[in-house]
């Protein structure tokens, strides 16, 4: 019931009747779960990304789960990029994702992304995620390694201010438009669910057909839930 009125849609009698309230992500904050991470600085922060001739080594974006082992997983929901400087004359823009558990991944850490936020005003619970943006310089993958994403952006040169959301299982965003004028264009990517368990690291990297020396300028927001497994 809501306001302490009864609801005429369930008949009284001899049963009980539960029904959840919130689902999915509205359940993960309701319980203090969803965070946010942004970079630091003003909503339009932006960083410089590496020469991305290999998405793998030099990728965009790094997130690391820092629990200890035993600890909470981190469950990935959606990465937006927001290109503000586009770097190259790339014939097309494609992505590459990997999940790897080195202890040192990064052997140059790019620029750290602000401390997560929860989006549940009543929680104070804080993350263990770390992320970087930028230029990073990653160890290749180990034999306990796996590629759990790859393909196309998009098949042209990016244009700035264009969005990409990278959407982890169901879909958190319904965003997609060409603008007319400019061809800024916002995207969804869809992308497998990822589960970064404790000591775990996440990299995200772009690499780009006659792909030019420079790279793009991109902020970055993530959002995922951390939370004890199969609960």
């Amino acid at each position: 019931m809501s306001q302490g009125m009864p609801n005429t849609n369930f008949a009284v009698s001899g049963s009980s009747k539960v029904m959840p309230i919130f689902t999915g992500d509205y359940a993960a904050a309701d319980e203090g779960s969803f965070y946010v991470s942004t970079l630091a600085g003003t909503a339009s922060t932006a960083v410089a990304c590496t020469t991305q001739a290999l998405a793998d080594t030099n990728p965009s974006l790094a997130i690391y789960n820092g629990q200890a082992a035993g600890g909470y997983n981190i469950y990935l929901r959606y990465i937006k990029a927001t290109v503000s400087v586009v770097g190259g004359s790339n014939t097309s823009k494609n992505y590459s994702s990997l999940v790897d558990n080195l202890t040192v991944k990064l052997t140059t850490t790019g620029t750290a992304l602000g401390s997560p936020q929860s989006t549940n005003t009543n929680s104070g619970v804080l993350s263990k995620m770390s992320g970087y943006g930028g230029v990073n310089i990653a160890a290749a993958q180990t034999a306990q390694g796996r590629r759990v994403g790859a393909g196309q952006v998009v098949g042209a040169v990016e244009v700035a201010f264009d969005e990409w959301v990278f959407d982890f299982g169901p879909p958190v965003y319904g965003k997609n438009l060409i603008g007319t004028t400019t061809l800024v264009s916002a995207r969804t990517i869809p992308h497998p669910p990822v589960i970064l368990a404790p000591g775990w690291w996440f990299t995200l990297g772009f690499w780009g057909a006659s792909q030019a020396a420079s790279a793009d300028t991109i902020a970055w927001e993530i959002g995922f839930i951390e939370r004890p497994t199969g609960q």
